[in-house]
C-alpha cells in the first residue's frame, strides 16, 4: 500500500488523482503544515526540502517530487492505462509533456508567487514576477496550440496522467477563470479531467478554484 503525504491547495493533487484513477490501495496523511510538521526530522527524512507531497512506497522507501511520483505510479501500474508503455509511439509525447509541465511551466508559477527567492536584490522582485507572468502565458500558448493540432488531450485521443497534471497547474493561475477563457482548448481538457469521478474526488479534497465554477 502507498501512503501519500498531502495538504490542500498543494501539488499533492496530481499524485492523489493518479492514485484514485489507478484504483490501487493507498492511505492519506494530511501534513500539519501550520503546526510545523514539515520541519520535523521524521518528515525531513522523506522530504528533505520540507515540501509537499511525499510518497511512502509499499516495497519500502519513499520519494518526493510530484511529477516523479506520478511517473512512478503510472509505470508500476501500466495496465491501468494512464501512461503509454515504453514501446508505444505515444511515449515520447507523454514524457515531453510531463517534463514540460513539471520542469518548465511549474517553475514559472514559483517565480510568480515567490519572486524574491529568484533575485539577490529585493528591488528586482516585481520584475521577476512580471516576467514570470508573461512566461507562463507564453507556455500556455504552446499547450493551446498543441491541443488545437492534436486534441482533445495532450496525447490526442488518449487520456493520460499528463492531462491531470495540466489541469492541476491551471488552478495555480491567479485567476484560473481568466486563463481558461483565454485558452478554450485548455479549458476543455481541464473540464474533461474534472468530469472523471476519480480525479474529481482528489480535486475536491484540495479546495482549489477550478476556473470552471458556474459552467
Amino acid at each position: 500500500m502507498y501512503k501519500l503525504f498531502w495538504h490542500p491547495s498543494s501539488s499533492s493533487y496530481a499524485p492523489m488523482a493518479v492514485l484514485e484513477e489507478l484504483g490501487v490501495p493507498f492511505s492519506l496523511h494530511q501534513v500539519d503544515y501550520d503546526g510545523g510538521e514539515t520541519h520535523t526530522p521524521s518528515y525531513r527524512k522523506i522530504q528533505p526540502l520540507g515540501l509537499i507531497p511525499a510518497l511512502e512506497i509499499d516495497a519500502g522507501g519513499s520519494m518526493f517530487e510530484s511529477g516523479a511520483i506520478v511517473a512512478l505510479l503510472c509505470d508500476r501500474h501500466a495496465d491501468r492505462g494512464l501512461a503509454p508503455e515504453a514501446s508505444s509511439p505515444l511515449r515520447p509525447a507523454y514524457l515531453q509533456w510531463l517534463f514540460f509541465l513539471t520542469g518548465t511551466l511549474y517553475p514559472a508559477y514559483n517565480r510568480y508567487y515567490w519572486p524574491a527567492r529568484y533575485t539577490a536584490s529585493n528591488g528586482d522582485a516585481e520584475g521577476v514576477k512580471q516576467a514570470a507572468a508573461k512566461k507562463a502565458l507564453d507556455l500556455w500558448q504552446i499547450i493551446e496550440d498543441a491541443l488545437d493540432r492534436n486534441g482533445p488531450w495532450l496525447l490526442g485521443q488518449e487520456f493520460s496522467a499528463c492531462d491531470i497534471y495540466l489541469q492541476m497547474v491551471t488552478t495555480w493561475h491567479e485567476v484560473p477563470k481568466d486563463l481558461l477563457l483565454s485558452f478554450p482548448r485548455i479549458a476543455k481538457a481541464a473540464a474533461g479531467v474534472l468530469e472523471r469521478k476519480a480525479s474529481r474526488t482528489a480535486f475536491d479534497r484540495h479546495n482549489f478554484a477550478s476556473g470552471l465554477e458556474g459552467d
